[in-house]
């Protein structure tokens, strides 16, 4: 059976170790984080290297001297490559791929030698001179450090008519899914062979796969590749101005019901605004004409969506743009924006922009195209979506008159919406008469086993993506205490503000970072503020109200994975220990198939399944239906009942 990760961890800036405790592996801990600085660094490799007496000073003397041959070799390499660069005359192969994928002769099957063997020359891609290439106009966006460096390296073989890459690559890479796409959008229409290597991959394939190539490309007419062989149209990056967006309905995919809030917030603010349709299996079926299939779930769902919005009754370009958040990694979702671009390039709306405020520290700046008040509102319409689902997934598993919780959630969710549009003072009022009527819902009485959801945030929260989850944990008996949303955000305001403390100590004078800091610290008691004021109803009512704070996430997750790592990982394994802090029965983590943070939280939860005992699943959907997991929410549940019966019991004793 194939792994569902790749090389991940060697794609992270950590050295890292299992530290075991009793059999049982207890965490990953970073022992040096290279984005630290020098001096950390020295201070780590000094702690880790105590136990053999080294002083920091000899440390220090054997790192510049490690660093001065890293640069010496790094430059006798661009010197040798300057040398054949200038001196091919025939077809070469550039071998480009990640340093753990194409130089490990182990890992890469020693094509190199196969290629020799074959007499082809070959050289790695490292021997370009990539540090000429700019590709911040072209992709703008590409965070990854080996997506630069490939998609330099990419321009350079597409500009010399004697060169072609062989793209070595392993299964399920993340970063490759949407790399290799623009890989090929760089290359035009020069040919390349990609190489996908796991631990089946065997020889024998490796070498027809090369032979083939080798044989198409000899019946190339090498002048028919010159250096003016360049892509027809050039990705530039595009900034939506607030004008473009006031003259155009904005699209949002509907990933969950806090979008309606989100929707109604741009309106609140002069601008139309319109959550798609559910995602269905049409979605799937129009989304896999436009993708590889290796990228994301979510955004072959959200690039279905989009292209169906594109090809329904009364579209109108002019009138139209399409919301899809950037990031900055390392997650792929940064990635989803521009690949979207490309969708709608190729289908002939380059007219239409894509509004991708980033996920970062400018959050909020760029949100503030669309109006002052605009970040305000789209939180209050957040944060009373979040406490409605909290009482449908409280209520509805003990209703007595089946249906009767759906029907009141949907009302009040248009409410909601109405309000946040309107913005209407009043939303806080409506709050205590949500919680008047979920209460006066008859209920049978007694407790069912509480169930944790985590995992990648679109999909736990979109139903269709993660196959009505929440429903069939219900229809066996259970009670979902789900993942907040706004967590998330929680979470982007921390990361900012650490981030802009960084760069405040490292420039004390920067007017511009003591703005930055004194901006999220204002956001954060804004939203909590709102957050206190509506959920002060529900207190006594709704047990799953009270959510740690972003600190204390991580705090829970520090004996698994440090909050230097970044991301979705580290909060669904706080959450994940919260919940059984909380008397959860069983944690369950959905993610989309090969997602990078959500096999990382699947390793680790086995490790908190030991150290708790409690029941643990991990599923990942691909938008192909399956009766596996049905099967497996089964026996999850059959534990899940267990021990609760045997916590219960515990407790009474």
């Amino acid at each position: 059976m194939r792994s569902l990760a790749c090389p991940y961890a060697q794609t992270i800036p950590y050295i890292t170790n299992a530290a075991f405790k009793e059999n049982s592996v207890k965490m990953l801990r970073p022992v040096i984080n290279f984005e630290a600085g020098t001096g950390k660094i020295l201070k780590e490799i000094h702690k880790s290297l105590r136990p053999f007496r080294i002083s920091l000073s000899s440390i220090k003397k054997a790192y510049i001297q490690a660093e001065k041959a890293q640069e010496e070799f790094i430059s006798a390499i661009k010197l040798r490559g300057r040398k054949l660069l200038s001196a091919i005359n025939k077809k070469t192969i550039v071998i480009v791929g990640r340093a753990y994928n194409s130089f490990d002769p182990g890992v890469n099957l020693e094509i190199p030698r196969k290629l020799s063997d074959l007499g082809v020359f070959s050289f790695p891609m490292d021997y370009l001179p990539m540090e000429i290439i700019d590709i911040t106009g072209t992709w703008p966006n590409m965070y990854w450090r080996s997506g630069q460096n490939l998609l330099r390296a990419a321009e350079i073989i597409r500009d010399n008519p004697n060169l072609f890459a062989l793209y070595i690559g392993n299964f399920s890479c993340g970063p490759d899914s949407f790399i290799h796409r623009f890989f090929k959008e760089t290359m035009g229409a020069k040919p390349f062979l990609q190489i996908e290597i796991d631990e089946h991959s065997a020889d024998a394939g490796v070498v027809t796969r090369c032979e083939a190539f080798l044989d198409s490309i000899e019946q190339r007419d090498s002048s028919s590749h010159s250096g003016s062989e360049r892509r027809e149209k050039v990705l530039q990056p595009r900034r939506t101005k607030a004008s473009s967006l006031a003259k155009r309905i904005v699209y949002i995919p509907r990933m969950s019901d806090h979008t309606f809030g989100i929707a109604s917030a741009f309106e609140s603010c002069g601008v139309d605004a319109e959550v798609m349709g559910a995602p269905d299996t049409e979605t799937v079926k129009i989304g896999r004409r436009f993708v590889s299939g290796k990228e994301c779930y979510p955004f072959l769902i959200t690039t279905g969506d989009m292209v169906k919005k594109v090809f329904s009754q009364n579209f109108e370009p002019e009138r139209t743009a399409f919301f899809m958040p950037s990031g900055s990694g390392p997650c792929r979702f940064g990635q989803y924006n521009v690949f979207h671009r490309l969708v709608l390039d190729k289908i002939g709306l380059s007219e239409v922009p894509i509004f991708s405020p980033n996920q970062d520290a400018s959050l909020y700046k760029e949100l503030g195209i669309v109006g002052d008040d605009f970040a305000r509102h789209a939180w209050r319409g957040i944060i009373a979506t979040e406490i409605l689902i909290k009482c449908l997934h409280e209520t509805r598993p003990y209703e007595n008159n089946k249906g009767e919780t759906d029907e009141i959630y949907k009302e009040y969710l248009f409410k909601v919406s109405r309000m946040v549009k309107s913005r209407n003072g009043a939303l806080d009022e409506l709050m205590r008469e949500i919680c008047r009527s979920f209460a006066g819902i008859p209920k049978t009485g007694g407790r069912k086993p509480l169930i944790g959801l985590v995992g990648e945030i679109f999909v736990r929260h979109n139903s269709f993506s993660n196959e009505n989850v929440i429903r069939k944990i219900e229809e066996l008996g259970g009670e979902v205490w789900l993942s907040p949303f706004g967590e998330w955000i929680s979470y982007l305001n921390l990361v900012s503000l650490r981030r802009a403390v960084t760069k405040w100590q490292t420039n004390l004078f920067s007017h511009d970072n003591i703005q930055n800091i004194l901006s999220v610290l204002l956001t954060r008691f804004v939203q909590k503020k709102v957050e206190h004021k509506f959920a002060k109803p529900f207190k006594g009512f709704l047990r799953t109200l009270g959510e740690p704070s972003t600190e204390h996430l991580l705090n829970q997750a520090s004996p698994y994975l440090d909050d230097s790592f970044e991301g979705e990982a580290v909060l669904s394994i706080g959450k994940s220990v919260d919940y059984v802090k909380n008397s959860a029965s069983g944690i369950i983590s959905v993610m989309p198939f090969g997602c990078m943070p959500g096999t990382i939280v699947n390793a680790l939860l086995k490790g908190l399944k030991q150290d708790y005992g409690i029941p643990c699943l991990s599923i990942a959907y691909d938008g192909s239906e399956s009766t596996c997991s049905d099967i497996q929410i089964e026996a999850f549940m059959h534990q899940a009942k267990e021990y609760n019966i045997q916590y219960t019991e515990n407790s009474r004793q």
